[in-house]
């Protein structure tokens, strides 16, 4: 107690200038205290800054990466050091798939690419060696020259048609009035007549086709080997008709009774394919109104055509008709005539791609389109068109055989009684109708009428593969475990 009344004095002293004496004591205390943390917040910050800096680097890392594909992501401290060897084995074995597969339909069509015999064992030697861009000997070329019509003169046979090839297919032009009729249609069952074949085939139709391959220069390789291409095409055709007819004893009950156009590549090329671009559907008109129309559709067509607007692209090997092309689009031909291989310009190969391939849609292609195009680099889709008269009961035959082939065939359109087909009465598309060449009165062979004819048109394309390459895949031959597909060209 008295040590405690000894320091009452000094404590009412504390408690009377304690404002003073904290005044003094706190700076003391807490300065230092800031200093203390201040230090600390700045190490936080740098420790943060760091780790940013470092996230930094590594994104930029990667940067540096695609500069020098050669270095792996160990250097740059990536978490994932073996992504970059995964993507790239996963592409590695996703392009080995897709050239498996572009190898495996090179052999399925190895037997549509054989050479006719006609050719000769050297021609057939040398161009089955022909590495791309390889030019064939100026003899060979000529040789090619000169057998190639009578490879096409064997079309005919090969459905049982009557062979009516002719060198002169003006009549193919404007002035024909009906394309459609065949010069020998008309008689097939006239008294006296020895016509005994199963199909008629239009020999203007044939005609066209004979003269797109009079070619009064030599050709090059490039249109030697796109004119064997486009000829497998029509051989294609011809086999799946002669497969729908097999069963019939005579035209009176052929599948497939009449032709009036059989077309592939360019002649078969359609600039408004499927009425895609307007179009698709069409009132049919009679009488004079019809007339009248069909007579407007001619001349604007023809001014499309001459004036190059809407038409067709050239083509060497059809001549200067190919600007003409407008008229293409109502069913009208092309003029094929001997001037066929007159050049237009130097880059006459250039031009030779001109609307011999279409797209997946069905669009024609021009050079440019095919050299630019990734999808022409495995396949080369080739337009084709049959038109002519089919017995409806076989026609689901007809469209089997088409889906049954081992290439393969994509039918996109089906068009029935078609402007400008066997029951019409002129070029362009009149609907004034006229008797079809063996329904109706008709009588085949047997005596029996054809009344479940149907004036039929099928359009699409034949899905042709090319020649596999590895290196346009991104795969190194020489350290590819697959088999060269060069070692057996053709």
């Amino acid at each position: 107690m008295d040590y405690l009344e000894q320091l009452r004095p000094y404590l009412k002293q504390i408690v009377k200038y304690h404002f003073w004496l904290l005044a003094v004591l706190m700076p003391l205390v807490l300065v230092p205290l800031a200093f203390t943390a201040d230090a600390k917040l700045l190490r936080e910050i740098d420790t943060r800054q760091a780790e940013i800096e470092q996230q930094i680097e590594s994104v930029d890392g990667i940067t540096r990466y695609q500069a020098a594909p050669g270095s792996g992501f160990e250097d740059f401290g990536h978490p994932q050091q073996h992504w970059g060897e995964q993507v790239e084995g996963a592409t590695d074995q996703l392009r080995r798939g897709v050239l498996k597969q572009w190898m495996q339909s090179w052999d399925e069509q190895q037997s549509l690419r054989n050479w006719p015999a006609e050719l000769g064992p050297d021609f057939i030697t040398r161009v089955k060696s022909l590495r791309p861009a390889g030019t064939l000997p100026t003899r060979l070329l000529e040789r090619y020259q000169n057998t190639v019509r009578r490879l096409v003169r064997k079309l005919p046979s090969r459905i049982d048609a009557a062979e009516e090839m002719s060198d002169d297919a003006s009549g193919a032009g404007m002035g024909q009035g009906l394309r459609s009729m065949p010069r020998s249609g008309f008689d097939r069952h006239a008294e006296g007549s020895t016509d005994q074949h199963t199909v008629l085939w239009d020999a203007t139709d044939q005609s066209e086709l004979y003269a797109s391959y009079n070619w009064l220069t030599t050709p090059s390789t490039t249109q030697v080997l796109l004119a064997q291409e486009e000829l497998r095409c029509y051989d294609l055709l011809c086999t799946i008709i002669a497969e729908v007819n097999k069963t019939a004893t005579g035209s009176h009950d052929a599948a497939v009774a009449t032709i009036s156009k059989l077309a592939a590549g360019y002649r078969a090329a359609e600039d408004n394919p499927g009425g895609r671009n307007g179009g698709r559907i069409q009132a049919a008109q009679t009488g004079m109104d019809g007339l009248m129309d069909m007579d407007m559709g001619m001349g604007m067509d023809m001014g499309m055509g001459m004036e190059g607007e809407g038409g067709r692209p050239p083509n060497p090997r059809f001549g200067a008709s190919g600007a003409m092309g407008g008229m293409e689009t109502m069913d009208g031909p092309p003029d094929f005539g001997m001037d066929g291989m007159e050049l237009l310009d130097e880059d006459t190969d250039f031009q030779l791609l001109n609307w011999i391939y279409v797209d997946r849609d069905g669009t024609p292609l021009s050079a440019e389109d095919v050299e630019m195009s990734p999808d022409t680099k495995m396949t080369h889709l080739v337009p084709f068109v049959f038109r002519g008269e089919v017995d409806q009961r076989k026609l689901d035959l007809l469209l089997r055989t088409f889906a049954s082939q081992a290439v393969p065939i994509d039918v996109r359109q089906i068009r029935i009684n078609p402007e400008g087909g066997l029951g019409e009465s002129g070029e362009f598309g009149s609907s004034v109708r006229m008797p079809s060449l063996r329904s109706g009165s008709m009588q085949g062979e047997a005596g029996t009428t054809r009344k479940y004819d149907l004036d039929v048109e099928l359009r699409g394309s034949i899905a042709l593969a090319t020649r596999p390459d590895p290196e346009y895949l991104g795969l190194d031959q020489a350290g590819n475990d697959i088999a060269s597909p060069l070692a057996d060209s053709e």
